[in-house]
C-alpha cells in the first residue's frame, strides 16, 4: 500500500496494491476509483480539498519519518501482505 499526499494541491492519492490499470472512474466530484483489467479496484485519488474528507494531521502523525510533500514520494510504502491495521 502506499500513501501519497500533495500538501499544495489538497490532494491524496491511495495505491492498494500494484496491478495492470485498466481503467478509471469518478464517483464523486475529485474522487477517481482506479481499476485494474478483473475490474478490481486498485486505488483510489482526491485531487482536491482531500483535507475536507481525509484527517490529513492525524495521517501524517502515523508515519512522521516518511512524510513528503511531493505527490510523486509515498507517505507510506507497506511491504505486500503487511496489516496496517495493528
Amino acid at each position: 500500500m502506499r500513501i501519497t499526499y500533495d500538501k499544495e494541491s489538497d490532494a491524496l492519492a491511495i495505491d492498494f496494491r500494484d496491478a495492470e490499470y485498466h481503467e478509471s472512474e469518478e464517483i464523486y466530484d475529485g474522487f477517481v476509483v482506479d481499476f485494474d483489467k478483473s475490474g478490481r479496484p486498485m486505488g483510489i485519488e482526491i485531487y482536491y480539498d482531500a483535507s475536507k474528507f481525509v484527517d490529513i494531521d492525524r495521517l501524517m502523525s502515523m508515519v512522521p519519518e516518511q512524510l513528503s510533500s511531493e505527490i510523486e514520494e509515498p507517505l507510506v510504502d507497506l511491504p505486500a501482505g503487511a496489516n496496517s491495521s495493528s
